[in-house]
């Protein structure tokens, strides 16, 4: 007997770490969103970010802001890389925002106010699969 095959193409190509010219975003389990250096740039290098979440289209967002801001979250610089790090736990938790491994978003944006947008829908997982 013959199945009937539903395939779902791999919706990321190799260039997502790569030098394409796409905007790297990761999450990881412990609710750390890390900024690869276009994106950061591509939101004007701001110190601090408001995170905003939109629950119809289960998207993240990272604005930028001023870090005296009210609910801003440091854009914290974790090494020698030009990229940065938003430990943002307590968002993903309240928004029951769980991945077991690191995962990238596979279809990040810069909108028009400079917010970073990030389709829940579009993470696909690139670390080492879950311990346990």
């Amino acid at each position: 007997m013959a199945y009937e095959r539903r395939w779902e193409e791999f919706p990321v190509g190799p260039g997502i770490g790569g030098n394409d010219g796409s905007l790297r975003v990761t999450l990881n389990r412990k609710g750390e969103f890390m900024i690869g250096a276009k994106a950061y740039e591509a939101m004007g290098e701001p110190e601090a970010a408001v995170l905003l979440f939109d629950r119809r289209n289960e998207t993240v967002g990272i604005a930028p802001a001023e870090r005296e801001a009210v609910n801003a979250y440091p854009m914290k610089k974790k090494s020698k890389g030009r990229h940065r790090v938003v430990r943002a736990n307590l968002f993903c938790r309240h928004h029951l925002i769980f991945v077991p491994r690191t995962a990238a978003f596979g279809k990040a944006e810069i909108d028009q106010d400079g917010t970073l947008v990030l389709p829940l829908r579009s993470l696909v997982g690139v670390g080492n699969k879950p311990r346990g």
